[in-house]
């Protein structure tokens, strides 16, 4: 079996792929450990925004078959670099908000991937309907950051944790399904 692959487009699938699985981590971690230092986590998160962002970014310029992986990437790219050096360098103003702004940012990416998904139908692509369920777990659970219907701090970062590893399965999910080639490299497999 011959498989086509541009090498850009094929690098960034790999790193958006390992910058997926790193959010995921982060999110496991946060689950298991919640009462770890606070500062620590916002410095863990906005290290990891600012790469993911930069990712995104970049990824938006890589050009594959479909175009809908990286669609919205250069706007939220951008975004989630801010935010990512907001929460580095402005980490105790932050610390009362975390949960709210990553609850809207995960929200806000749970809506782009259920337009993906909507498109992806649209292109033929089988596995639509997976991102579009993953799309609204993730949404769900980002409303429930948001609006925190038990506010201890543990609690709440359990919850945050959830969030980063549902966004980060959907990040996975969607680059793996969505990112095709139009370009001629080939690898045998």
């Amino acid at each position: 079996m011959v498989i086509t692959m541009d090498k850009r487009v094929f690098g960034s699938k790999i790193v958006y792929s390992i910058l997926s699985v790193l959010l995921m981590a982060v999110g496991a971690y946060l689950m298991i450990r919640p009462e770890n230092s606070l500062a620590l986590v916002c410095h863990m998160i906005g290290i990891l925004l600012i790469i993911f962002g930069t990712v995104r970014v970049i990824g938006y310029f890589t050009k594959d078959m479909y175009e809908l992986a990286f669609q919205f990437d250069f706007a939220t790219g951008i975004f989630l670099v801010i935010i990512g050096f907001i929460l580095v360098f402005h980490t105790n103003y932050i610390l009362t908000v975390l949960p709210t702004f990553i609850g809207a940012i995960i929200m806000l990416d749970s809506l782009f991937k259920m337009q993906i998904a909507i498109d992806a139908k649209k292109f033929g692509l089988r596995k639509w309907w997976a991102i579009l369920a993953i799309a609204i777990a993730t949404n769900i659970a980002g409303i429930f950051l948001i609006i925190r219907p038990i506010d201890a701090a543990a609690f709440v970062f359990q919850l945050l944790g959830l969030n980063l590893v549902l966004d980060g399965g959907l990040n996975l999910l969607v680059v793996l399904y969505t990112v095709k080639s139009t370009k001629v490299k080939k690898w045998e497999v």
